[in-house]
């Protein structure tokens, strides 16, 4: 397999832009991905909580495996359950229950 990718942006350079371009900058960071396109926002996000920038960030990895994220799932279904116990701790309004609850499971950390 052949993947080809922009040298000059990444999802880490894109979300940095982002984050410098908000108003006030988040006590909470949540990254989530899949694959090793994500590695290096998971290094990114990690970096800001160590250097004190944002006071909690998770960063979670779907499936198991070595990665740069902190934590595991094992599938997308956990990702959505996550959100919804984020969401409803917010005040924002939860994502609606999945008919499919077979893959939910709390964040395993990796470290």
């Amino acid at each position: 397999m052949v993947v080809a990718e922009p040298t000059a942006f990444t999802k880490a350079t894109t979300a940095s832009y982002i984050l410098t371009n908000l108003s006030t900058t988040p006590s909470f960071l949540f990254v989530a991905g899949n694959d090793r396109t994500d590695e290096d926002v998971f290094k990114w996000a990690n970096g800001l909580e160590g250097e004190g920038k944002i006071k909690t960030v998770l960063t979670v990895n779907v499936g198991a495996r070595r990665t740069e994220a902190r934590h595991y799932v094992s599938g997308t279904q956990a990702i959505l359950a996550a959100l919804r116990v984020l969401a409803s701790r917010g005040g924002g309004k939860p994502f609606p229950a999945s008919e499919d609850n077979s893959h939910r499971g709390a964040a395993q950390r990796t470290r």
